[in-house]
């Protein structure tokens, strides 16, 4: 999907009228660490995966895109499938391994020590992507991964209180084993580490 100005939308870029309304409550639960976790009031089973309540949006990508903002859905689903960002193919090559561009070093403490929250971008898109991102054109490399493991999550961290949930934490790293901060959080993204990283190219830069 292309907008207005003429560059491509990328696949997992979030659009103003995918944001739905939603009651989040605290519900008994007598799996949950301390007998209590963050659901929405209107709750199904598909709201939850990987413990942890997921945010709601919708997927017809419908409105102005909110450049900046990414659709929760869409971006854990690249992420567990190895969808490219831009277009939403395959990233994964002939060889089997999967191609990546990260804006700095992974083994920096922006990226976490190599988890990132960033999808994979294939071939094809890596200069498309390289070109019209701002974040990526001046300091990116691009890789091939051998094995992507699952991290964490990037969530909002509430707590109860007599007017309902309050927010204690916005856009927190919590890992997939941190089970009680799960409990009590809401993702927006889904993290993943990448493992047998192989530079293709030399990092891009003025």
């Amino acid at each position: 999907m292309r907008a207005a100005i003429g560059v491509r939308v990328p696949y997992i870029t979030a659009y103003d009228e995918e944001r739905l309304p939603y009651r989040l409550t605290f519900a008994r639960d007598q799996e949950a660490t301390d007998g209590w976790r963050l659901c929405y009031a209107d709750a199904i089973a598909q709201d939850w995966m990987f413990g942890v309540l997921w945010s709601r949006q919708g997927l017809h990508r419908r409105g102005r895109p909110l450049w900046k903002l990414v659709n929760t859905f869409r971006q854990r689903n690249a992420m567990l499938r190895l969808l490219c960002q831009v277009c939403g193919g395959p990233a994964t090559g002939p060889d089997g391994r999967v191609s990546w561009v990260l804006a700095n070093d992974p083994s920096s403490a922006v990226t976490g020590a190599g988890y990132t929250n960033s999808p994979p971008t294939c071939r094809s898109c890596v200069p498309e992507a390289l070109a019209t991102c701002p974040r990526l054109r001046h300091d990116a490399a691009i890789y091939t991964v051998g094995r992507v493991e699952l991290y964490g999550v990037i969530a909002n961290v509430m707590r109860p209180s007599p007017a309902g949930p309050a927010a204690v934490e916005a856009n927190a790293v919590i890992p997939l084993e941190a089970f009680h901060r799960l409990e009590y959080a809401l993702a927006v993204q889904l993290l993943v580490t990448l493992r047998d990283l192989r530079k293709t190219e030399e990092a891009v830069g003025e």
